[in-house]
């Protein structure tokens, strides 16, 4: 059996329409809702204003997978933090800024950690500030082409 995490994702980018039985399926496959309540995502409800959040308890290793894989595979900019599970893994937050993946510490509230020997490895200030930012991307809006 998995370890499990509670996780969250935001999605951003532009949608083509003919990828969203594709895009719903990872959504289905995963078991994602828009809120943690368990409400199903419904293209026609889109807030098109902010990024696309989904969430659900229970994830099998704390990942999104086909979600994520779908993202990376069509270039939708996310940023997913899950929690950890004691003895297996700690709580993370994984950015994908549309060109590369990126795993960062983070705490059971979504903060970033940052460890002794990674300051020191970064060796600046400046790159220690570098690294927070990639952490800390912004997310802009989830849209499907064509709607509004």
């Amino acid at each position: 059996m998995a370890d499990r995490a509670s996780v969250a994702i935001r999605i951003s980018g532009s949608l083509c329409p003919d990828l969203l039985p594709g895009f719903c399926a990872a959504l289905a496959s995963d078991g994602a809702f828009t809120d943690w309540e368990g409400t199903a995502f419904d293209p026609d409800d889109l807030d098109t204003s902010v990024p696309l959040y989904l969430a659900d308890h229970e994830v099998a290793w704390g990942r999104f997978e086909a979600i994520e894989t779908f993202c990376v595979n069509h270039a939708l900019v996310f940023a997913r933090w899950a929690g950890g599970a004691p003895g297996a893994f700690g709580p993370e937050r994984v950015v994908f800024d549309g060109t590369t993946v990126r795993r960062f510490s983070a705490s059971d509230d979504d903060e970033i950690l940052i460890s002794a020997e990674t300051v020191r490895g970064l060796g600046s200030y400046a790159a220690v500030l570098s690294h927070l930012a990639a952490a800390e991307l912004e997310i802009p809006p989830f849209r499907i082409d064509g709607r509004s």
